[in-house]
């Protein structure tokens, strides 16, 4: 028979892979910024995720406005490419008090992207977010999903 603790750390390793297929983002341990990891079965979806999780991480307070920002991103790889739509999504947020929870990709490559961003004006929010880093940056596949890390200064 199985003790209460080997048989806690079995159900924590399972729930984790199990978690992991259901998890859209999660906010992973930093001392002094923002670090966000990111799932999807394909990069519109990872690209997605990570907007959400940087977005509901600044617990903004909504208006009932709704806005809608067009953008288009051209960079030298994937990597970039996330790292700048971010850093323009969060741009366009700082100077406009707005967040952005959606994105609908009109056309989206490893090194372009046309999307629109779908979100809310906002009356204040608790966290901000200073910049988007290239501070232990990851786009990798791991068990058919696509995964990627950001940090992001705070």
């Amino acid at each position: 028979m199985l003790g209460a603790h080997k048989f806690s750390k079995i159900l924590f390793v399972f729930n984790s892979k199990i978690s992991k297929f259901m998890t859209k983002y999660e906010i992973l341990e930093h001392l002094a910024d923002l670090k966000i990891r990111s799932y999807g079965k394909e990069m519109a979806e990872v690209f997605s995720n990570m907007l959400a999780g940087m977005s509901k991480s600044c617990r903004s307070e909504l208006t009932k406005e709704k806005v809608n920002r067009e953008i288009k991103i051209e960079s030298p790889d994937r990597e970039s490419l996330l790292v700048n739509f971010l850093s323009e999504a969060l741009s366009l947020a700082d100077i406009n008090k707005e967040v952005y929870l959606k994105v609908k990709f009109n056309q989206l490559k490893d090194n372009y992207l046309e999307v629109k961003l779908e979100g809310y004006k906002i009356k204040s929010k608790e966290l901000e977010i200073k910049a988007v880093t290239w501070h232990d940056l990851k786009i990798e596949k791991k068990d058919n999903l696509l995964e990627a890390t950001v940090l992001f200064d705070i």
